[in-house]
């Protein structure tokens, strides 16, 4: 699960990044965020028990 969040104009932003697996990242902002993100898409496409739930489907 991905939670992006920025409460408002000139406000830092923040991610959350966690999985089943244990992964729980936090960023904050707009480099960490962009950073995180784009992690988070890569671990969604290699994480053994997101794999699992794909085979099962």
């Amino acid at each position: 699960m991905l939670h992006l969040g920025a409460a408002g104009r000139n406000a830092m932003p923040t991610a959350h990044s966690w999985c089943s697996c244990g992964r729980d990242l936090k960023a904050f902002g707009h480099h960490q965020v962009a950073r995180l993100t784009d992690d988070h898409t890569r671990h969604r496409s290699l994480c053994p028990l997101l794999a699992q739930g794909k085979e099962a489907a």
